[in-house]
């Protein structure tokens, strides 16, 4: 991880962990993989160029085998902002075994992930609504930020993060 200093990990529920999808029913067959495809984008392209200093985790925990952690790294090659499609075409690959750009595929879940993170010597927060607001945070410049999907984290899950994490943030009022 190298010249990384943010990484966003993001916990889906429901994503499926085999390729039992097509980049058209990411919504429905996926799992609701089509969080995935939005928050990779969101996470790696800024403006449409890639962030070349972001590493993009998505924890998947849906069927058949979970857990399956995606750890995705901004392409060099794909210099401008994938669309949906695009981006479920890469996490289908990756779920597939196949080689996706800069990319790894681990049998961790969501805390082994964030514990590996704090090993290596980033600060982790929680983005979770009702939080400390991110503007008041003193925020690190290597950080990772761990979000919930639309269904959130199970409530063990969230109460073993709050303890770990270096702190727990929100992005605003407005619920995201």
């Amino acid at each position: 991880m190298h010249g990384v200093r943010r990484v966003f990990v993001l916990h889906s529920n429901t994503a499926v962990t085999a390729p039992l999808f097509s980049e058209t029913s990411l919504a429905t067959l996926g799992g609701r993989m089509d969080v995935v495809a939005r928050a990779l984008i969101a996470s790696l392209y800024d403006l449409g160029s890639p962030r070349p200093d972001t590493l993009f985790v998505a924890v998947l925990n849906g069927p058949p085998s979970p857990p399956l952690s995606l750890y995705i790294y901004p392409s060099e090659s794909i210099c401008r902002k994938p669309s949906e499609r695009e981006a479920g075409a890469i996490l289908l690959r990756m779920i597939a075994g196949a080689a996706a750009g800069p990319s790894e595929v681990k049998r961790e879940g969501t805390l082994d992930v964030v514990v590996s993170l704090k090993g290596l010597g980033y600060e982790v927060y929680l983005l979770a609504e009702g939080c400390e607001d991110i503007s008041r945070a003193n925020i690190g410049s290597k950080c990772a930020f761990v979000l919930g999907d639309q269904i959130g984290f199970p409530r063990e899950l969230e109460r073993e993060l709050r303890r770990v994490a270096h702190g727990c943030i929100s992005l605003g009022r407005r619920s995201y």
